[in-house]
């Protein structure tokens, strides 16, 4: 286990509801680790609150998360990446186009004063400027995270698919370390507000764990269905199987979930994605890692890596390739 008072690197997943911190050692070691619901709209919202400027508060709230810490590795740097870097957040750092190389040490990092002489580099997102313009902020760093974890041709040109499911759900393209294209599937959103707000919630019941077989019903219907514009069409079945007593009050969420994520694989990938030679790699929680691989597995695509927590290694990738570790790692 690496000594905590080797730590070489103050790393920060800060996004819109959760900030996590990393204390990490050689080679990229997780020494030690925290997290809590100090988001970037918590942050603004204590600023309202206590009449700060964000600036302030922000300060505030990485004191409250990891002060010891800076106060005890003064000379260690710290980097972030997030919606930290957005123009919500802290200081907005602006987007790098694709085709984007992840670890290129020339892409140029945002930074804020976080005390007098010491600075928190923030790493900026990615923008995928086409018809219908795309970003990301934060996914681009868990993906390199990935990469350097799993050793996945990292060198070489062949495409890989990674999926990093969530509220706002993406779906990205990648050739090395290079980001090519991306797309965002507002799923996890969307799923939240019928579940909560629309007239289906009023028949959900809770479930004492996941039904897979109602999950796998959504998501073949889904599938046999014309792709996801047939989601406005299947959605209201959550309601009319149970008023036909097909489906139970307590089926209906997982129901309702393999729907939605059946229609987003099918706007992705189509109806019948099979491919041997699809390399896709999921990074997310391991409950909607799980759900993701079981709809995969309906639509062909069984070969599917699952990986948890990459977000500090790729924050360790980009620090070592700016330079900013006191032993930048090979």
């Amino acid at each position: 286990m690496t000594n905590i008072a080797e730590a070489q690197l103050i790393a920060l997943d800060w996004g819109t509801t959760s900030a996590r911190a990393y204390l990490m050692g050689a080679d990229g070691h997780i020494v030690a680790e925290r997290s809590a619901a100090l988001g970037i709209m918590q942050v603004a919202s204590k600023a309202q609150a206590e009449t700060q400027s964000l600036d302030e508060a922000f300060k505030a709230t990485l004191t409250e998360l990891c002060g010891d810490w800076l106060d005890n590795f003064e000379n260690v740097p710290v980097i972030a990446c997030g919606m930290v870097g957005s123009q919500q957040g802290w200081t907005e750092a602006a987007y790098r186009p694709v085709p984007a190389n992840l670890a290129d040490p020339a892409f140029e990092l945002a930074s804020v004063e976080i005390a007098p002489g010491r600075t928190m580099q923030i790493i900026p997102g990615v923008l995928d400027l086409k018809e219908l313009p795309d970003v990301m902020r934060g996914e681009e760093t868990q993906i390199l995270g990935a990469i350097d974890l799993a050793a996945l041709n990292a060198d070489d040109s062949e495409e890989q698919l990674f999926l990093l499911p969530g509220t706002h759900s993406k779906w990205v393209k990648v050739s090395g370390r290079t980001i090519t294209e991306f797309c965002t599937s507002m799923t996890g959103e969307t799923f939240a507000l019928l579940s909560t707000q629309s007239i289906l919630s009023k028949l959900i019941e809770p479930a004492p764990s996941a039904n897979w077989s109602a999950f796998e019903r959504g998501v073949k219907v889904s599938q046999s269905g014309e792709g996801a514009a047939d989601l406005m069409l299947t959605a209201f079945s959550a309601r009319t199987l149970v008023l036909t007593e097909r489906l139970e009050k307590n089926e209906v969420s997982n129901y309702l979930s393999g729907l939605m994520i059946g229609a987003e694989i099918c706007s992705v990938l189509g109806k019948q994605a099979t491919n041997d030679a699809l390399s896709l790699t999921i990074c997310g929680n391991k409950e909607l890692s799980s759900r993701y691989t079981r709809a995969l597995n309906i639509f062909g695509i069984d070969q599917v890596r699952e990986l948890q927590g990459t977000a500090p290694r790729g924050i360790w990738a980009v620090a070592s390739a700016q330079g900013l570790l006191q032993t930048p790692s090979v």
